[in-house]
């Protein structure tokens, strides 16, 4: 289910990857207009024709049974467009609710928009939301590390915990070149905390240089950590992968202390 669905890109997004390993989708908008552009977009601008992607189904308000829930649901650039913070607890307690597996919740990749999206991480982890039908806990399955306050955010100098995604804009004459847009996200599981993988997350672009590596690491004891990583140190491989590493991946090392700290701190990359 896609909550503020918009045009209908996380369907598309979603199609692309699994493909009709799913079933069914859901787009959910409160402007009609908007839906009626999603479906016409699907059907190649025509009214009358077949859908690109099957069984989507296009609603302005929620399902209303508590019964009802969706293995994945997903609202991207909505929590933003709310205008208080009771409203933006009630419609991330629905969404909890209507989740069986994975909420997956998507900002700006601002300070503004790292701040909705852990207070809506907060509100679904102190358990405010008891749902009687699905009564398992939740947990962060990425990108955090861990379940402790954002470390980002505590920090002297508060940065946001954002990512980057490059994209080819539409090919217009003055806008042809690829851009970035950096965005930042949580994603919320029903389950248990053990079931989520537990490595060190690289937070900002990694750094080569020549014979050791700098990665930024947000770490399972909820600190921050610039690790310089050498093959003489920690090994080849190691050091290998950390060299193919992209912003955003984990680190499959189980402990901080497995990487020495580095000896002078780079500033922080805003």
């Amino acid at each position: 289910m896609d909550f503020g669905s918009g045009t209908g890109s996380v369907t598309w997004a979603a199609h692309s990857i699994w493909g009709q390993s799913i079933r069914e989708y859901m787009c959910v908008d409160s402007s009609a207009a908007m839906l009626d552009l999603a479906e016409k977009l699907l059907k190649g601008g025509s009214e009358s024709g077949e859908p690109y992607v099957p069984s989507v189904f296009f609603r302005q308000f929620l399902p209303v049974s508590p019964k009802v829930q969706f293995n994945v649901v997903v609202s991207a650039f909505s929590l933003s467009e709310l205008p208080s913070k009771a409203e933006r607890a009630e419609v991330v307690q629905t969404l909890w609710r209507k989740t069986s597996n994975f909420l997956i919740l998507v900002e700006n990749g601002t300070k503004a928009g790292h701040c909705l999206l852990m207070e809506a991480r907060d509100l679904v982890l102190k358990g405010k939301e008891k749902s009687p039908l699905d009564p398992r806990p939740g947990f962060v399955f990425a990108p955090c590390p861990h379940e402790l306050p954002c470390p980002q955010l505590t920090a002297s100098e508060p940065l946001a915990c954002s990512f980057s995604q490059a994209y080819h804009p539409i090919p217009f004459s003055w806008n042809k070149q690829p851009k970035e847009e950096k965005f930042s996200m949580v994603i919320l599981a029903r389950g248990s905390p053990e079931e989520a993988n537990r490595w060190p997350r690289i937070t900002q672009p990694v750094l080569q240089r020549p014979r050791h590596v700098h990665c930024h690491l947000c770490c399972p004891d909820g600190h921050m950590q610039h690790a310089v990583i050498t093959a003489r140190r920690h090994g080849r491989d190691l050091y290998r992968c950390a060299r193919v590493s992209s912003w955003g991946d984990l680190l499959p090392v189980t402990t901080p202390s497995e990487l020495p700290p580095a000896a002078a701190i780079d500033p922080p990359e805003s």
